[in-house]
């Protein structure tokens, strides 16, 4: 299967449910070449998510899909990285899914359960203008913007820094 120009490896159709460190790996190495600092950083977090969903976000639904999963990954992991916890759930990989991430695959943290697909599969279906940026969710979103009206009252990093002090 290709993605973005690249070959996405065979595990990738077979592996069901599967480790969403892998594929968070395998699309920062996809990403990188194209010109994205994707490094589990908070910087990353910060400006590199916006600039791939502005980029990539009109693809076709099947190229949405595979983003939409693998954007789960890679911001799920970057999480876990920066502030601990762990995976829970079964994480449906990028291709010949049997499951849906937005119900199944979370982190948590403490106290604190958070599913990194709810705001990717809110922007792919409903854009910027009704779900803001990334960058605000982290940071500024409360409950006046957004389908999903965020629970997160000042943005996720505050939410997780609540939860682990």
């Amino acid at each position: 299967m290709i993605f973005l120009g690249e070959n996405l490896p065979y595990e990738y159709s077979i592996s069901e449910p599967m480790k969403p460190e892998i594929c968070a790996e395998h699309f920062a190495t996809i990403m990188n070449r194209k010109g994205f600092n994707l490094n589990f950083s908070l910087e990353s977090l910060e400006i590199e998510i916006d600039q791939i969903l502005e980029k990539y976000s009109e693809q076709d639904l099947n190229d949405r899909s595979i983003l939409e999963a693998f954007l789960t990954a890679y911001i799920g992991e970057s999480v876990i990285r920066l502030f601990g916890g762990n995976w829970a759930g079964d994480f449906f990989a990028p291709l010949n899914r049997s499951g849906i991430n937005f119900y199944t695959s979370y982190i948590v943290i403490n106290d604190f359960r958070f599913n990194p697909n709810h705001f990717i599969g809110y922007y792919l279906n409903n854009g910027k203008k009704s779900e803001g940026t990334f960058y605000n969710y982290l940071y500024k979103r409360d409950e006046s913007v957004g389908i999903f009206h965020d629970f997160l009252g000042g943005g996720l990093i505050k939410k997780i820094n609540n939860n682990i002090q």
